[in-house]
């Protein structure tokens, strides 16, 4: 799946690549023909040389009006306005050569600036002529004043014969001077008035002639200037012709630049669309493809999830089924040896050899390890599935290195081995852990020092790290042992791996102690470290998070059992009814007086004659739980109850005793529990004179499907109190494999757990083990359970195994009405 997912991602990679790559290369041709685009934009230079024309033609249509006007009046001033209008022209002719880049144009535009320069002469002269035109008018003016100064002389000026002097020819001008001149030089001071008109009429006369003789040669220039007039009109018409050709052929260079301009824009519009079509068709496809591909992959990667699905669910079905065996294998294993270890105690105190002893010493041993591996395969399980939890309690940490350390160096007491420990003195102080996890993380530790350690030194130190936040509790372990090699240490703490070298010949462990101990330490939040060199030994560093208590730690004095004396009378509710009869018969071989009951319901209410001293009952009934029971009893629905101690019993092993103490038991009693424990736990186990213990045999009649030690061990030899247990135990099984049957058929999860847990208890105290694992799994059987066929074939052994049961149990009673032990 790995591989797949990773294939998948490259796929998905490449297809997101091909993208970009044809992105970017479809980008750079579109920038590519942009910028052939944008290269176009010389048309807005076009665009301005066309504005700088038409505002040069406007302007110059302008200066030609002024130039009429000046013309027209003959102002100095009009012609001054005029000429400066035309030198704003040349400035245009100046941006407009800027503008230009060919050499054509460059002519043109200089031609038009010395024809616009011409035309200012032109024009000046032509106002010159034109102003000169007056001149006859001024001598028609002067004769007309003659005309007056025949009746009146007097003195006489130019400027009285000529108002516009100024304007008028330097000759005119100089010709009518002398005429006023004349004429004021020839007035008679004192004469009569006959001499004055004679002296007056020939000065008159002779001035008549002089205007005269000046205003026809006044005319004379004037025909002469009329033909120059029209000359210089001519050249202005040629001029203004001359320009409209250079604007002309500047205008359609513009306008042939512009076109060509817009053809290569729609050029480079048309390609770029033809490029961008093509790139978004290509990139469909491409997308196209690769959601084929990755659909593909898709539908593939489900049914691998499918597949992965139900193998997980295979797959965890298997670990509940390790679970479960580990269980019910631990139970298994553990019951024969509790029976082992109460013959070997028994043993050890008869009168027995030296050699026998030696023979003891190897069963308590290998019984110890058996049960030391027990409990690791349970501690491993729980720690595996992620149940354990930890507890916060306070504890003085100090006393608890101290008494594990010293419980171990003593079962290594005749070892060369020296222990030396090396305790802060502010951990003295109570801290906030779980003491439990801690001893056995400690013994598990130490353990394998002394283990490991042919001769010499242990060392252990506990001090605080307060330099760091939150504070921290340091714990080292060192031995002058064989060590570890690098490589082994990478392995050291995984599961059943075990360091090849070591010294034990006859106890080669089972490598789940480092694992369970790095496990525990990593449950309560702190690391475990290891440094080793081979040879030289090793050094194991746990770091805890370390929280002091409020308050000192007080001396907790353990609570001592019920101390009940006999006779006693014991209240007991149970559905399995074989299990019940069983501990009646054994209550009874103590002379304690059992109060049976299969049902909670069938307890009377009222404060009849109803009379005990203890209630034990069921945790898990069908109709109502012991924890209902405890419940009822306590809210004094009934009145027999007194506030007698009440003690739990199940089969369950994930409930710890808190919760059955939180709910108002006293105790509670794990199944399968031996009659000793039963009796140790009421207190009366001292007052037993001889606590009789009998070999275990394989089963009744040596058949190997049922066993009877445990039967025996809580009724002794009292062979008629088995025979009637084992009929009542298999008139039940008939009962309870009938209701397997209906509850199988109905496909009813709760009707067959039911049916499997009122089966258990008997089964186990019979050790028929070949049933005890199916029926643990029918047990735990989800409510919203629908895979049936997957529990047929053990549903189908099981039957088959209880038909066989119970054959042999109607052979062995029919042939053993009375049983003799």
């Amino acid at each position: 799946m790995s591989g797949f997912s990773t294939k998948l991602t490259q796929k998905i990679i490449i297809s997101y690549l091909l993208l970009v790559i044809l992105a970017v290369i479809a980008s750079s041709y579109v920038y590519s023909e942009i910028s052939d685009y944008l290269a176009t934009e010389s048309t807005t230079e076009n665009d301005i040389k066309l504005l700088k024309t038409n505002t040069f033609v406007s302007q110059l249509y302008e200066a030609e009006s002024l130039s009429e006007l000046a013309l027209q009046t003959r102002k100095k001033s009009d012609f001054n306005t005029y000429k400066q209008h035309i030198e704003t022209l040349y400035k245009d002719i100046d941006e407009l050569r800027g503008l230009s880049t060919q050499e054509q144009q460059l002519i043109q535009l200089d031609s038009l600036q010395l024809l616009l320069e011409q035309k200012v002469l032109n024009t000046n002269v032509l106002r010159k002529f034109k102003t000169q035109d007056q001149t006859s008018a001024a001598i028609d003016m002067a004769l007309e004043q003659f005309e007056q100064m025949e009746a009146n002389l007097g003195v006489i000026t130019a400027e009285g014969l000529a108002p516009n002097l100024e304007e008028l020819s330097p000759k005119a001008q100089e010709a009518i001077k002398k005429v006023a001149h004349y004429l004021n030089s020839n007035i008679p001071p004192d004469e009569s008035n006959e001499d004055k008109a004679r002296r007056a009429d020939s000065v008159l006369n002779v001035s008549r002639s002089l205007l005269r003789e000046v205003k026809e040669e006044n005319m004379l220039n004037l025909q002469a200037l009329t033909k120059q007039e029209r000359t210089i009109n001519r050249t202005n018409l040629e001029l203004s012709q001359q320009l409209g050709y250079i604007l002309a052929s500047f205008e359609k260079e513009i306008l042939v630049n512009s076109i060509n301009d817009t053809i290569k824009k729609e050029t480079a519009l048309k390609r770029s669309i033809r490029l961008a079509s093509g790139a978004a068709l290509l990139g469909f496809l491409v997308v196209v493809v690769f959601i084929f591909i990755l659909n593909r992959d898709f539908w593939k990667a489900n049914l691998y999830r499918k597949k992965l699905e139900k193998e997980k669910k295979f797959t965890d079905v298997l670990l509940k089924s390790r679970e479960r065996l580990i269980r019910t294998v631990s139970h298994d294993v553990r019951t024969p040896l509790n029976t082992i270890s109460g013959y070997t105690t028994l043993l050890e105190d008869s009168k027995i050899s030296q050699q026998q002893q030696n023979y003891i010493s190897n069963i308590k041993s290998a019984t110890g390890y058996m049960t030391n591996l027990v409990n690791d395969l349970l501690d491993f399980s729980q720690l595996d599935a992620e149940k354990m939890k930890p507890e916060k309690i306070d504890f003085n940490l100090a006393d608890l290195l101290t008494e594990t350390a010293q419980h171990i160096a003593t079962a290594h007491a005749n070892e060369d081995i020296s222990l030396t420990l090396k305790i802060e003195d502010t951990l003295e102080r109570p801290i906030v852990n779980d003491p439990v996890r801690i001893r056995q993380i400690m013994a598990n530790l130490i353990g394998n020092a002394f283990k490991f350690t042919l001769a010499g030194e242990i060392l252990v130190k506990a001090n605080v790290i307060d330099t760091l936040e939150p504070k921290l509790v340091q714990i080292s372990i060192s031995d002058t042992g064989v060590g570890i090699s690098k490589e082994r240490q990478e392995v050291i703490f995984n599961e059943f791996e075990q360091a090849p070298d070591h010294r034990a010949q006859n106890y080669h462990g089972y490598g789940l102690g480092l694992s369970i101990a790095k496990k525990l330490i990593q449950l309560l939040g702190g690391a475990l470290t290891l440094e080793s060199e081979v040879g030289k030994g090793s050094v194991f560093t746990l770091k805890l998070p370390l929280v002091f208590g409020q308050e000192e730690q007080k001396d907790v004095t353990k609570v001592p059992p019920i101390a009940l004396q006999k006779p006693l009378r014991i209240l007991i509710i149970d559905d399995d009814t074989a299990f019940l009869h069983l501990l009646g018969e054994m209550l009874r071989s103590e002379n304690i007086t059992p109060i049976l009951f299969s049902d909670f319901n069938l307890v009377p209410m009222a404060d009849v004659d109803l009379t005990y001293d203890l209630v034990l009952t069921d945790i898990e009934m069908p109709k109502v739980s012991g924890f209902d029971i405890v419940k009822q009893l306590l809210e004094g629905k009934y009145g027999h109850y007194k506030n007698q101690p009440i003690l739990a019993m199940t089969g369950r092993k994930d409930l710890k005793k808190e919760v059955f103490t939180s709910k108002g038991f006293l105790t509670v009693l794990r199944k399968p529990f031996s009659k000793s424990e039963l009796l140790q736990e009421l207190g009366i186990l001292n007052q037993v004179d001889k606590m009789v213990h009998h070999e275990v045999s394989a089963n009744l009649k040596g058949n190997g499907l049922y066993h009877t030690g445990l039967l025996e061990s809580f009724l002794g030899d009292d062979g008629m109190a088995i025979q009637q247990l084992l009929e009542t135990f298999k008139k039940d099984t008939i009962e309870n494999q009938m209701s397997l049957k209906i509850a199988f058929l109905n496909k009813s999860a709760t009707a067959l757990s039911s049916a499997a847990h009122k089966m258990l208890p008997m089964f186990r105290q019979l050790q028929i083990t070949e049933a005890i694992p199916i029926l643990e799994v029918l047990e735990e059987i989800p409510l919203d359970y629908d895979n049936w066929k997957n529990i047929k074939i053990d549903f189908d052994k099981l039957h088959r195994f209880l038909d066989k049961l119970l054959e042999t149990l109607e052979n062995e009673t029919t042939k053993s009405p009375v049983y003799n032990g």
